[in-house]
């Protein structure tokens, strides 16, 4: 939900004012990153790890977790976010480049980047767990292959469906559908990029409106997730759930950037954004605790009840991207924004891991569910989940990326890894009225059926991100 999952790429300069330092060499656009939101990445990466982990048969923490239970239990929230970063940092990257809808080299250039940007790495993890599936077909007597509800097919066809990230766009649901869970909004996110020169081309139209108009539809772009869980927790139906988060999530995030590009950087406009920050935070909590509190006989159950929160996520995206305050100095640390850029590896091996050790429960008696060794055995999950996406990402994201866009046939060979050194540079904002503010910073969850053996079911529609 990396957005999901992804990086700023080739982000210009913003025009007119000073320019940002570092500046880049002449002729070539500057680059640059709001560190908060790199990581913010980071944290809905995480949150989604540990929303994952707490499914595995271990109830020993049930009373060290109890008082952030229900912030656990909101972990495909992660995902809504990475949906809207994505919209919110590709508006930021290319809006202003385009100036509408892209030329045929412009869109061919953009999409070869996303795909620098999210394949190789996902191409190698969907190989190596259907390859640990197919064994498990082959040598397993249960039937089952994956931790999921319905189980994926091992045939050629869903091979290829799954390498080309073309998985999800027909299918109503994310159960079954994927090798790797998570995956399915890998597959989503890949249709949200291959229409996105048309979303900015819409986009590009409004750029004019007024900012409260602009705000307004940025947060009525979330509203379709909270009204179809709703909806679809009083009807038994979630078809085509996954669709209308990624749309709404995608398309609030661009919004939200035409609002953040046309206000002034200034210690006033950073210390309102941080109060409306730290509000959206806190309307996010009370709605996730509120939706803990549903019983379990509720027509709206606790799990449909937590994407009510999904409106205020452009507003905290929007906010972060305008302060410098406090939060933001926290999620703009050196730490957390390595985070941030590992959080699409982290999110890809996670749950490969999680599976093997939920098959290490189910077939060693030392490791059995709720005893003391599997209780070990999951903060450890945790370590490794991050050592992983660390090695994975310096190892195998990073060079297939600049090998990648380096081949990018839309332009000049051998400019594409200059581009990739110069991504991340912080950014120093511009000045504003002769003052600087300084340096800036999930689907509906399924409950596995390999689980069902080993730990009660939950509602099955809406408990995975």
């Amino acid at each position: 939900m990396r957005t999901v999952v992804g990086q700023d790429h080739d982000i210009p300069a913003p025009r007119g004012g000073t320019s940002p330092r570092p500046t880049a060499p002449a002729g070539r656009s500057a680059t640059v990153e709001i560190p908060a939101l790199t990581g913010l990445r980071a944290v809905a990466a995480v949150w989604v790890l540990v929303h994952h982990l707490s499914f595995l048969p271990v109830t020993g923490y049930a009373a060290w977790f109890g008082p952030v239970a229900p912030l656990l239990a909101a972990g495909p929230l992660g995902v809504d976010l990475f949906f809207a970063l994505s919209g919110f940092l590709l508006a930021r990257s290319y809006l202003d480049r385009w100036r509408g809808a892209p030329g045929p080299r412009q869109a061919l250039g953009f999409v070869w980047a996303r795909l620098a940007r999210v394949w190789p790495l996902y191409a190698v993890v969907v190989v190596l767990v259907g390859l640990w599936c197919a064994a498990r077909a082959v040598l397993g007597s249960d039937g089952v292959v994956t931790w999921q509800g319905a189980q994926p097919g091992l045939d050629p066809l869903s091979w290829l469906r799954q390498l080309t990230m073309t998985q999800m766009w027909d299918s109503p649901g994310i159960d079954g559908v994927s090798f790797v869970l998570p995956a399915w909004s890998i597959s989503a996110e890949w249709a949200a990029y291959l229409a996105f020169p048309l979303l900015a081309a819409a986009a590009w139209f409004v750029r004019g409106w007024p900012r409260p108009v602009l705000a307004v539809l940025a947060v009525l772009a979330a509203m379709p997730t909270a009204v179809f869980a709703v909806q679809g927790a009083l009807h038994g139906a979630f078809e085509g759930f996954w669709a209308v988060r990624l749309v709404a999530g995608f398309t609030a995030g661009v919004l939200t950037w035409l609002v953040v590009r046309r206000v002034p950087r200034n210690r006033t406009v950073s210390r309102w954004a941080h109060r409306v920050l730290v509000l959206a935070l806190a309307e996010i909590a009370l709605i996730v605790y509120w939706a803990a509190t549903a019983p379990a006989t509720a027509a709206v159950s606790a799990d449909a009840r937590i994407f009510l929160a999904v409106p205020m996520l452009p507003v905290l995206l929007g906010a972060l991207a305008l302060t410098d305050g406090p939060v933001a100095r926290v999620l703009g640390t050196p730490r957390l924004r390595h985070g941030g850029r590992i959080s699409y590896a982290l999110y890809l091996v996670h749950f490969p891991l999680i599976e093997m050790a939920l098959v290490a429960m189910t077939r060693i008696p030392a490791l059995a569910p709720d005893t003391a060794a599997a209780a070990l055995l999951v903060p450890h999950l945790a370590v490794v989940s991050v050592l992983f996406a660390h090695l994975a990402y310096r190892w195998v994201e990073e060079p297939a990326q600049a090998w990648m866009r380096d081949k990018d046939p839309s332009r000049r060979r051998g400019s594409a890894r200059r581009d990739v050194a110069e991504v991340r540079r912080p950014e120093a904002t511009p000045h504003s009225g002769g003052r600087t503010v300084g340096r800036r910073g999930g689907s509906h969850a399924v409950r596995p059926a390999a689980a069902t053996a080993v730990a009660a079911p939950t509602t099955p529609s809406l408990r995975a991100a």
